[in-house]
């Protein structure tokens, strides 16, 4: 079939080297899809029977930028002007027993149509000949495009599933990021090779886990991808694979006046309900792991913070989760409970405000409403969530600080000032003097601090 799809001058220049070495060269993947689909085009895979080392030799000719990304895939890293492009030759690959996603071998072809099958679904089987304009389209990706369904390519679709068990969570995710269906027969293959997602890296499982928590920003498709994404996890049995601190709330009932769904339920909703960030959404998809170990170990929910907080950073450890996001994702579940029904006092917030960082309260404040919008029981405003904020914004009005950073005084001039010497004893005026300030921001002046401080340090001797 015939289609006008959008590509780079360099590109079409590339396209002719290659055919005068007799090789027609195809654009294939998400660059194919997405154009079909009108979306944005963000992977530029090129591909052709060309082995790679030929490729080198073609591009050395003609100075356009090569560097080598898999020898044993024959992908190059191939640089035209502005442009970059990654190609592959046609491939045939072999998998071994598990769902280790890197195959045992690689067998170069010719062959268009083996290429296409090795692939994992449909949509993502669709080559387009850059010169000719042509569509080629071996495994039905054109009607199943149409037919919005992710399917995989073999009529076994056991086949792909059972090869590489990334392809279940990358199933999820392109169904979620597409606002696709998935194929009956695909869905039930990858509950029966669901087994296979416990053989990929932590790396592949955590960078597929949070395109899936972000599928809704991919292309703007709304924040019920969020969720689509999860129940597809959650229906192929890759949930508990991948979290099954998460799976374990399942079926888990909370008190009806507060929640409308069981402890499992909630926290895929909640995520859905946070803000478009990676550690807001882990932090709601993970804020209640505590509950099933609270509810197995005393028969109560009471506590649930502090021992999700330990789950939580077991799992964000698992998953190889930079340290920063570990962190503050913990501190999150942590303290996702604090001030719950939005009595304490103003002073009380003020002070844990300037504790927290005006950062970290915002944070807290999203989490609780993607808590509450989660729990299916109340939309609207989140009565405690929006006083915090105002409390924040008048400190940050009022100048108070958030920060002993912020403070208008060091733990030198402390020393000077009470002559003493480096201590922890410094470290604790200097935090009482930044909650001082935080209810007193007037007082944020070093000649007001050093008379707090000489009274402070008084009060010990």
């Amino acid at each position: 079939m015939q289609a006008s799809i959008s590509i780079p001058n360099e590109l079409t220049t590339l396209a002719r080297l290659f055919a005068d070495a007799g090789f027609p060269l195809y654009a294939v993947g998400g660059m194919v899809r997405n154009a079909l689909l009108g979306l944005p085009v963000h992977d530029m895979d090129i591909t052709s029977a060309m082995r790679m080392e030929d490729v080198r030799t073609l591009c050395a000719a003609h100075g356009i930028g090569c560097t080598e990304k898999g020898a044993f895939f024959g992908t190059l890293d191939l640089a035209l002007g502005a442009w970059r492009f990654e190609y592959a030759a046609f491939r045939a690959e072999r998998y071994g027993a598990g769902g280790a996603h890197r195959p045992e071998g690689v067998r170069f072809t010719q062959s268009l149509e083996e290429d296409a099958f090795r692939r994992d679904f449909t949509v993502n089987a669709l080559y387009y000949d850059i010169l000719s304009g042509q569509i080629v389209d071996p495994t039905g990706g054109f009607a199943d495009l149409s037919a919005r369904a992710i399917r995989a390519t073999s009529p076994d679709p056991g086949v792909i599933l059972s090869d590489d068990g990334l392809r279940i969570l990358r199933m999820a995710r392109f169904a979620a990021e597409l606002g696709f269906s998935v194929e009956g027969r695909t869905l039930a293959a990858a509950r029966a090779n669901v087994a296979g997602v416990r053989d990929i890296s932590a790396e592949r499982l955590r960078e597929e886990l949070d395109k899936i928590l972000l599928s809704d920003i991919r292309y703007g498709l709304g924040s019920g991808r969020v969720l689509a994404g999860l129940y597809l996890l959650r229906e192929a049995g890759a949930l508990e694979a991948l979290l099954p601190e998460v799976a374990a709330g399942r079926g888990i009932a909370q008190r009806a006046e507060y929640h409308a769904h069981d402890v499992e339920e909630h926290m895929l909703r909640a995520c859905a309900c946070a803000k478009p960030t990676r550690t807001a959404r882990l932090a709601a998809l993970l804020h209640d792991v505590g509950k099933p170990v609270m509810v197995r170990e005393t028969g109560r929910m009471l506590g649930h913070d502090a021992a999700g907080a330990e789950l939580a950073a077991g799992i964000l450890r698992r998953l190889k989760y930079p340290n920063a996001v570990q962190e503050e994702v913990v501190a999150l579940v942590r303290c996702h409970m604090y001030d719950l029904n939005g009595n304490a006092k103003e002073t009380t917030l003020r002070r844990r405000f300037a504790l927290w960082g005006a950062a970290f309260t915002l944070a807290l404040a999203d989490l609780r409403e993607a808590d509450v919008h989660g729990s299916g029981r109340i939309a609207g405003e989140v009565k405690s969530a929006a006083r915090w904020r105002a409390v924040l914004a008048r400190m940050q009005q009022e100048g108070a600080p958030l920060s002993a950073e912020e403070l208008r005084c060091t733990g030198s001039d402390i020393m000077a000032w009470l002559g003493i010497p480096a201590s922890p004893r410094v470290g604790e005026i200097k935090r009482a003097l930044l909650l001082h300030c935080a209810c007193h921001p007037r007082d944020n002046v070093p000649e007001r601090l050093k008379k707090i401080a000489k009274d402070i340090g008084g009060s010990r001797g």
